[in-house]
């Protein structure tokens, strides 16, 4: 995997760090309110202050800016969806709630936002599509996967190969979140139904591969 946690070429100083996280919070505003083409460095750099040379200096372009942008939003996705109070537990406590952790937060209007500019404006921008995938599958898919294996080795779950498994379960959670981004997404998270619909497929694959070990 090739995402860099820091942008900037050498350690920034606390000042450069403010700077810098300023940037980023302008830039996403931006860019989901006018759009990656619409947006300029220069308007980016007006409204959070400083220079465009150290702007230029942090992230080269604005493709670079983007990039960072994705990054700071999606780190720590990771902690937030598979705490290990919760990847301890088996799997038919665990993984409920780890889905409906992740399609709350996929139905969010921020993520659709996200999710929108992507769709409309990734073929513009050379390589960002790949820069996204690498966010998800560090983020979402390998932890999906290690959750799958350990439950495995503890003889909880029986299947034959834990990284299709972790693509399934994650592309099963992010369909569901479809109707959310055609809508604009929901402010009040996951409703009853999406509750409904998410546990109930969960389940019909638990059964699946708790009937296969036995």
């Amino acid at each position: 995997m090739n995402i860099d946690k820091r942008s900037s070429k050498a350690a920034l100083t606390q000042r450069g760090e403010v700077r810098r996280a300023k940037l980023l919070e302008v830039a996403a505003e931006e860019f989901l309110a006018a759009g990656f083409a619409q947006t300029s460095m220069m308007t980016i750099v007006r409204k959070a202050g400083g220079s465009a040379t150290t702007a230029y200096q942090l992230f080269d372009n604005k493709e670079g800016l983007l990039r960072a942008v994705l990054q700071r939003e999606f780190d720590g996705l990771e902690a937030e969806f598979f705490p290990a109070d919760l990847t301890d537990k088996p799997p038919r406590e665990a993984l409920p709630i780890i889905g409906l952790r992740l399609l709350g937060y996929l139905v969010q209007p921020r993520s659709v936002a996200f999710y929108r500019l992507l769709v409309s404006e990734g073929h513009r921008i050379p390589g960002i599509a790949e820069y996204f995938r690498q966010i998800v599958v560090l983020q979402i898919v390998l932890p999906f996967e290690r959750y799958l294996r350990d439950s495995c080795a503890r003889g909880e779950l029986s299947i034959d190969d834990p990284a299709n498994a972790a693509y399934l379960l994650g592309n099963l959670i992010q369909g569901m979140a479809n109707e959310a981004r055609i809508s604009g997404g929901y402010s009040w998270g996951v409703g009853p139904i999406e509750e409904q619909m998410c546990r109930s497929c969960i389940e019909s694959i638990l059964q699946i591969w708790i009937r296969t070990k036995n």
